[in-house]
C-alpha cells in the first residue's frame, strides 16, 4: 500500500500546478501520510511507500525545495517508507541526501523529454496508448537501463518501480503488455518491499 499525496486540486485531479511554501507542503504531505496510515491500520495493513501524485510529482522532480519537503515529511512521519522518485530527479537526490530508502521510477505509458522529465500532457502523443510501444519502452528501461526521449535522445537510467496511469482507458492493456514483456525477458516482477532498496 502506497501513499499518493498531491495538491488539494479536486477539480483538476491533482494535475494542476500549485505554488506552495515548502514548509506548508511538508505538513500537507505529513497529513496525507498519516491519514492513509490510519485507514490502513483499521484494515490491518501497513503503508510501505510514497509517491507524489500528478503536478506535485512533476514539480518535485525539478524543484529541490519541494522534493526536500516531501522527504522531510517521510522522515518525520515514518522513515521506513520507500520514497518512489522519478529516476534522475531532485526527489531521488534529496531522498538519498536524507538517507531514505529510494525506489527510482520509470513510466510505462509516458513519453520523456530530453532532460529525463515527463513530456507535458498538453503535447499530443505524450501518453503512450499502444501496448506494443509500452512494452518496448519498459523492457528497454529495465534491461538496457535507458529511456529514449520523444526526440530520440538516449538517457541512461536505472529503475526499481514502474508506473502505469490507471485513469487511462488503455491502462490494463498497457500494464499487461509491460508485465508480459518483462517476464518473457526473464525479469521477475515483485513488490517494492521484496527488493533490496537502499
Amino acid at each position: 500500500i502506497g501513499a499518493h499525496p498531491g495538491f488539494n486540486d479536486i477539480w483538476g485531479f491533482g494535475r494542476r500546478r500549485i505554488d506552495m511554501r515548502p514548509d506548508d507542503l511538508e505538513y500537507l504531505i505529513a497529513y496525507q501520510i498519516g491519514a492513509l496510515q490510519a485507514v490502513a491500520s483499521y484494515a490491518g495493513a501497513k503503508v510501505t511507500h510514497l509517491k507524489p501524485h500528478g503536478a506535485l510529482n512533476n514539480m518535485a522532480a525539478e524543484n529541490s525545495d519541494y522534493a526536500m519537503a516531501i522527504g522531510r515529511a517521510i522522515k518525520t512521519v515514518d522513515r521506513d517508507l520507500i520514497y518512489v522518485a522519478l529516476a534522475g530527479s531532485e526527489m531521488e537526490k534529496t531522498g538519498s541526501a536524507l538517507d531514505l530508502r529510494v525506489a527510482r521510477e520509470g513510466f510505462c505509458d509516458r513519453q520523456y523529454d530530453d532532460d529525463g522529465n515527463l513530456t507535458s500532457r498538453k503535447i499530443p502523443g505524450s501518453v503512450l496508448k499502444d501496448p506494443k510501444v509500452v512494452q518496448e519502452q519498459v523492457v528497454r528501461m529495465v534491461l538496457e537501463g535507458e529511456i529514449v526521449s520523444r526526440n530520440g535522445k538516449r538517457i541512461k537510467t536505472q529503475v526499481e518501480s514502474l508506473c502505469v496511469h490507471g485513469d487511462e482507458p488503455t491502462a490494463i492493456s498497457s500494464a499487461r503488455a509491460a508485465r508480459e514483456g518483462l517476464e518473457a525477458a526473464g525479469v521477475k516482477v515483485v513488490p517494492l518491499t521484496d527488493m533490496s532498496i537502499g
